[in-house]
């Protein structure tokens, strides 16, 4: 079945996670794999990947700066990944512009493998009309409903559920306690994490006399291809269209995307993050952690905004934005030095003011 998604690997004193690569992997292969130059043995066995501070003999370790070129000599790494203008040291290296990116690909080697149930788990829930694709895996007691697509090598973990009129893409991961709900379109290649809710109901309401009347949603959530979407992220659908991710983003934890928003293709949205309604996301937007959108407003594209910013109206495409409201980020930043010495100028305008009084008798 389809390979878990890449974790670090950390493990407990003593114990590790079972890996893929029983026996190791030649260096001079990992060299291949990830593009890099090979300065050292080839033939040396690599049987797992850890940080510097981890590494033990037989892993393999990467540093993104030649400031901890002597931390990563004394590891007990048995070799490095490393910039490409790193001198030859002790250890065996691999050479490359973007260490971080090579050693992801490492991990990918060792990353355990998902243990899933082979077809359809006996307790699991199916309703009627089930279209799916080769080397799917229904676990215990998830719930699939009627007329579901599923594409080839789809994942329902145990206990997940995923309502009627749902389309899912090939090798899709939908892990454990997930809901997805009626008519929700999923691409492939997604990883939706445990307690991810997709397409409940957009949050809308208007004033009647009784109080707050409920606004039927009647729209869906579409997702495309290569998004992952955190645990315990809310993603709404819309009210009567639908709410967009497009391929490629990625969704931290306990992120909220509410009705009617559309968000475009490799943006970055960290944990505890909120859009507002019909708030645009262009591509390639990242908001930092507990950054709040407000609805119907654009970021354009390529903007980074720091965390726990408010931001209140368009954003310029490529600009870094922070602070609330959300600003320049230089801008903001000399506000900030300038409200750390208003304690200061008090104190210097008091005086003044005192003086000035005295000029007056």
């Amino acid at each position: 079945m389809a390979a878990g998604p890449l974790a670090a690997l950390r493990p407990a004193p003593g114990a590790r996670e079972t890996s893929p690569v029983t026996d190791g992997i030649a260096l001079g292969d990992i060299a291949r794999i990830v593009d890099g130059e090979l300065d050292g043995d080839k033939a040396v066995r690599i049987t797992g990947a850890g940080t510097l501070d981890s590494a033990r003999e037989g892993d393999i370790a990467y540093l993104d700066n030649l400031q901890r070129l002597v931390q990563a000599e004394r590891s007990l790494a048995s070799a490095l990944i490393v910039p490409t203008e790193t001198p030859r040291g002790r250890k065996p290296l691999i050479r490359t512009a973007d260490p971080r990116f090579a050693f992801s690909k490492v991990l990918g080697i060792f990353a355990p493998t998902l243990r899933t149930y082979e077809g359809i788990h006996p307790t699991a829930v199916v309703g009627d009309n089930l279209l799916a694709g080769q080397g799917i895996s229904l676990g215990a007691l998830a719930y699939v409903g009627s007329n579901v697509t599923l594409g080839d090598n789809v994942i329902v973990a145990p206990r997940a559920f995923v309502g009627d009129d749902v389309r899912i893409g090939a090798n899709t991961i939908i892990h454990p306690a997930a809901v997805i709900h009626d008519r929700t379109t999923i691409g492939s290649d997604c990883i939706i994490h445990s307690g991810a809710v997709i397409g409940s109901d957009g949050f809308g309401y208007v004033p009647a006399p009784e109080g707050h009347r409920k606004v039927p949603q009647i729209g869906c959530v579409i997702i495309g291809d290569r998004v992952e979407i955190g645990a315990n992220a809310t993603i709404d659908r819309a009210t009567v269209a639908a709410t967009i991710i497009e391929d490629g983003t990625k969704i931290d934890n306990l992120v909220h995307v509410a009705h009617n928003c559309v968000i475009g293709s490799n943006c970055i949205i960290c944990g505890q993050a909120g859009l507002c309604g019909s708030a645009n996301l262009e591509d390639n937007v990242t908001l930092g952690g507990q950054v709040g959108v407000q609805g119907h407003i654009t970021i354009g594209q390529e903007a980074t905004i720091g965390a726990q910013a408010g931001v209140i109206s368009d954003v310029p495409a490529g600009v870094l934005y922070s602070g609330y409201p959300a600003g320049p980020h230089g801008k903001q930043m000399r506000m900030h030095a300038l409200m750390r010495r208003l304690p200061e100028m008090e104190k210097r305008l008091r005086k003044l003011e005192e003086l000035l009084r005295e000029d007056d008798k």
